[in-house]
């Protein structure tokens, strides 16, 4: 049996099998990726997914009776909860019945007991409740999380074959739900990451917005002032799916006609053309270049120093961000468009997979003290180590309450940055003791918990910090 990577997208999701050299990709009847999206019938609490759910929820929306839950990712620690005849499902229902259906898709295919286990991509910014609630999904759907990676850090590893002659990478992975940039340092046979962040402003986003300049010419077109939002919910549905559809399709045209047979009771006939589309999608576009070299800069480099830049995802295949990365000098002829962009995420997970265990922390975090000197707790280099570590402090001052300070701390070029800051409850006594607790935690997070002796872990104060850092030894054996 091989070694099984996945990519929990808000659109699509897709698993990767290694196994050896060996690669088998998993998705919906059609060989693409799984639509992320989950159809309850509500008097039965009959589960429809996968490609069927995909092409039936309008129709099955208009008919009511359905509830129709897509981009689960974006919801995963809300308190949202889908009502049927039987239960009340929770986001983490919602995500293990798509993680099931890819597990279902995986047996139809030859894995005979489906997928048990996995390492899934996660993006830079998911919370530490979202990646509880995403390995509580994946544990209902029968799969154990192995791991979880950054997306773009995945997407890189399968591409390190190619690419282990270069010394700095950058990964720009724009998708559906977020965009996500990793700056890597090549060693040898591992990759460390330098700097990693993310922001929502992807492909979802931008069909919204550009749904709302199509209706705008709808509305032109009739001579009529009807708002989008005094539109029926189906009708202003199908307008983002036509809008995704003519974006995509502007990639290879300067004008794309949109037609909706039924749009607020009429007919509706448009066209898009690429100027027009550009007003609505070149602020997206330029965060999204911004955000690539700020990480860059993050990271205590210039963009010259970067050899190559990944550019993957949905969203990369936007002509208009492939026109402005070229246009600007900072980036023309660093960038390369990823060969397998729907897939290449979950297939670098799979490889990671293949390697359990072979990571280690790519820097280090400490405790701020009084006097401006830090107190390590994490160091760079350690292996994983999910044992908890406790100390004590004394306070300096008679105060109602100990204010902690984690520092990233300078190392592999990057300046020292605060991570985590708070305050800590206490009677303002010069004697009280601070109790503080540390661990790295399974979900790849840090987690600190502190109170005051004298108050009791009654008043325990918890943070959690996930963005960390990373170094990953790939040795020869990965797969391509």
């Amino acid at each position: 049996m091989g070694h099984f990577g996945i990519d929990f997208g808000a659109t699509n999701t897709s698993a990767v099998e290694v196994d050896g050299r060996a690669v088998q990709r998993y998705g919906d009847e059609l060989g693409k990726p799984l639509p992320s999206v989950i159809i309850l019938k509500q008097a039965t609490d009959e589960v429809i997914g996968g490609r069927s759910a995909w092409n039936r929820r309008h129709e099955l929306q208009q008919l009511g009776g359905f509830e129709v839950v897509g981009s689960i990712k974006r919801c995963l620690e809300s308190d949202r909860h889908w009502v049927t005849a039987g239960r009340s499902w929770t986001p983490r229902d919602i995500a293990a019945e798509v993680l099931k259906q890819l597990s279902v898709r995986a047996q139809q295919r030859g894995v005979r007991a489906g997928i048990r286990k996995a390492t899934f991509s996660i993006p830079v910014g998911l919370s530490a409740r979202a990646r509880r609630v995403l390995r509580e999904a994946a544990e209902l759907a029968g799969i154990e999380v192995s791991s979880f990676v950054v997306e773009s850090t995945a997407a890189f590893v399968r591409y390190f074959t190619d690419l282990r002659n270069s010394r700095h990478v950058a990964v720009f992975d724009w998708g559906g739900g977020t965009l996500d940039v990793s700056v890597l340092r090549i060693e040898g046979l591992t990759i460390f990451e330098l700097a990693k962040e993310g922001m929502p402003d992807a492909g979802d986003l931008m069909d919204q917005e550009l749904s709302l300049l199509v209706h705008k010419l709808i509305m032109d077109a009739r001579g009529d002032s009807l708002a989008i939002e005094e539109v029926p919910t189906i009708d202003r549905d199908q307008l983002i799916i036509r809008s995704e559809m003519a974006k995509c399709a502007l990639s290879a045209e300067e004008q794309v006609p949109i037609g909706l047979e039924h749009y607020a009771g009429r007919s509706a006939h448009v066209d898009l053309t690429r100027i027009r589309a550009a007003g609505v999608l070149g602020p997206f576009v330029d965060r999204a270049i911004n955000l690539l070299a700020s990480t860059v800069a993050q990271a205590g480099l210039s963009i010259d120093s970067i050899d190559d830049i990944i550019v993957i995802g949905g969203s990369s295949q936007l002509w208009l961000l492939n026109e402005r990365l070229a246009a600007d000098s900072r980036f023309t002829g660093r960038y390369r468009l990823a060969a397998s962009p729907e897939w290449d995420v979950a297939h670098g997970a799979a490889i990671l997979e293949q390697i359990p265990g072979n990571y280690e922390l790519a820097e280090t975090l400490g405790l701020q003290l009084c006097d401006g000197t830090h107190f390590e707790l994490v160091r760079r280099g350690q292996a994983l180590d999910t044992t908890p570590r406790s100390l004590s402090l004394a306070l300096v001052e008679d105060a109602r309450e100990a204010n902690l300070i984690i520092d990233r701390l300078a190392d592999l070029g990057t300046a020292q940055t605060n991570v985590l800051h708070f305050s800590v409850p206490t009677l303002g006594f010069l004697d009280d003791e601070i109790r503080v607790r540390h661990e790295l935690t399974r979900d790849l997070t840090f987690r600190v918990s502190a109170h005051s002796r004298s108050l009791g872990p009654e008043r325990t104060e918890i943070r959690e910090f996930g963005n960390l850092r990373f170094g990953y030894h790939l040795g020869n054996g990965h797969a391509r």
